[in-house]
């Protein structure tokens, strides 16, 4: 398997969660606030290495799917 470079956003969203994104991101932000996390496999230990920095992190919908784990919003 391909290793690919993975960052973190050093701000907090709106929801205050640093996102983690790879490298070749389509919606990677300004590179000035991102920190990078370093080259793995999966995005499962680049998510693990993003919470040893930050308490309250979520993958990119684009670039890293299957380590997505926002809760869906129940209907009202």
């Amino acid at each position: 398997m391909i290793e690919k470079s993975y960052l973190v956003t050093r701000d907090k969203d709106l929801d205050d969660l640093h996102f983690v994104h790879t490298e070749d991101c389509q919606v990677l932000p300004d590179r000035a606030r991102l920190d990078r996390l370093g080259a793995f496999e999966r995005c499962a230990p680049a998510m693990d290495a993003a919470r040893e920095r930050f308490r309250a992190v979520e993958a990119c919908a684009l670039c890293c799917p299957r380590c997505r784990n926002v809760a869906q919003s129940e209907a009202a």
